[in-house]
């Protein structure tokens, strides 16, 4: 599977993860739970594509309030426009899977082994849930956890 990754950092995140993330987007489809459980399954599609953007706690609170009437900082939000809309489309087998945001000052406050580790981290996470897992059970919060756990092992 390939990737197509847009990155928007104003923050001086400045990590080499185009690589990293294509490597991310690797081991998840090496798992069968992801390979027959994610929102693409059923699609002719070799190309994933979507958008990262850094921000800050400000901004991320500021969206989060917005769009999830949750008035609190927050690691990573995605939205999910091939998951969550009933109106999947593939052109030229790409599915465009939507956008993670992700604090960078929240990501430094979690960061206990290195700011990369924690955004790689919250970039395997907002992936799977482009991808339609979620987490509003404790069997699904576990799953999404454990996965992403998996995958960042794997890659460092």
């Amino acid at each position: 599977m390939k990737t197509k990754v847009q990155i928007e950092d104003n923050y001086g995140v400045k990590l080499s993860l185009k690589r990293k993330i294509s490597k991310i987007v690797e081991l998840l489809f090496n798992i069968d739970e992801i390979q027959k459980n994610s929102a693409i399954k059923g699609f002719d599609v070799n190309t994933l594509s979507f958008s990262i953007v850094f921000v800050n706690d400000s901004e991320i609170r500021e969206i989060n309030k917005e769009y999830r009437n949750k008035d609190k900082e927050t690691d990573v939000i995605t939205f999910a426009l091939f998951a969550d809309d009933e109106n999947k489309f593939v052109f030229k087998k790409t599915a465009e899977l939507g956008e993670i945001l992700i604090s960078v000052d929240t990501a430094k406050n979690q960061a206990k082994e290195g700011l990369e580790k924690e955004i790689l981290t919250l970039i395997a996470h907002g992936i799977l849930h482009l991808l339609g897992f979620d987490h509003l059970t404790n069997e699904d919060y576990n799953f999404v956890v454990g996965v992403q756990e998996k995958v960042i092992a794997e890659l460092l």
